[in-house]
């Protein structure tokens, strides 16, 4: 078999060597499919029984929590096909309205300050993942908050089950509401103040169906 070299030193002359440059072409083509590995990846089931999102976040009064529905939650994730822990695309959409404190008057602050009316939905994009022994890193995740987007890279410990083919993922991440211009809420005429700062605390479960 021709070495690269040695096509592009001898097949590639079109003008004087056109039956010999279609030869080396496609030796080419046959060396370069060596050279590139083409995965093929499936689309998994998510598990919302399995699942939970809290967001917990402090106040003048007490510290508080809010979790989110999570049959209303769309996860749409991509696992190579031979390799469960190969990971492609990942969108994650949270309607605003999902998240419940268990108080009505605490929700409605919530939605109006989520601009949720507007914005219904929050969402979480990865493209490419990094791996490290029992983590998974997606530094270049994007979230979109209020129809602010921002990259907020998150880290996720996972766990296989090799019998039932479910995989999870859990962490947490931290960040500033008013990063995604987002008025922490306010109640009792102003009396009762959020903290600025929200933590995310996900276990998020898929099964490589």
């Amino acid at each position: 078999m021709y070495k690269i070299s040695k096509i592009v030193e001898h097949g590639l002359n079109v003008n004087s060597h056109s039956i010999k440059n279609l030869k080396s072409m496609k030796y080419l083509s046959i060396i370069l499919l060596g050279f590139f590995s083409f995965h093929s990846f499936s689309q998994v089931r998510f598990h919302p029984e399995s699942s939970k999102i809290a967001v917990q976040g402090t106040s003048t009064l007490h510290d508080w929590e809010s979790l989110v529905k999570m049959e209303d939650v769309k996860v749409e994730l991509h696992i190579e096909e031979a390799d469960p822990l190969l990971l492609g695309h990942l969108r994650l959409t949270i309607p605003a309205k999902s998240i419940k404190s268990g108080e009505s008057m605490m929700d409605n602050k919530t939605y109006e300050a989520l601009k949720a009316e507007k914005y219904p939905v929050l969402k979480y994009e990865v493209e490419v993942f990094e791996y490290r022994e029992g983590e998974v890193v997606a530094s270049n995740g994007r979230l979109r908050i209020a129809g602010m987007e921002k990259e907020i890279p998150v880290t996720a410990k996972y766990k296989m089950n090799s019998s039932n083919r479910e995989i999870s993922f859990t962490g947490s991440v931290s960040f500033k509401m008013t990063d995604f211009n987002v008025s922490p809420p306010t109640a009792m005429f102003g009396t009762m103040k959020t903290g600025d700062e929200v933590t995310i605390k996900y276990t998020i479960v898929v099964e490589n169906s």
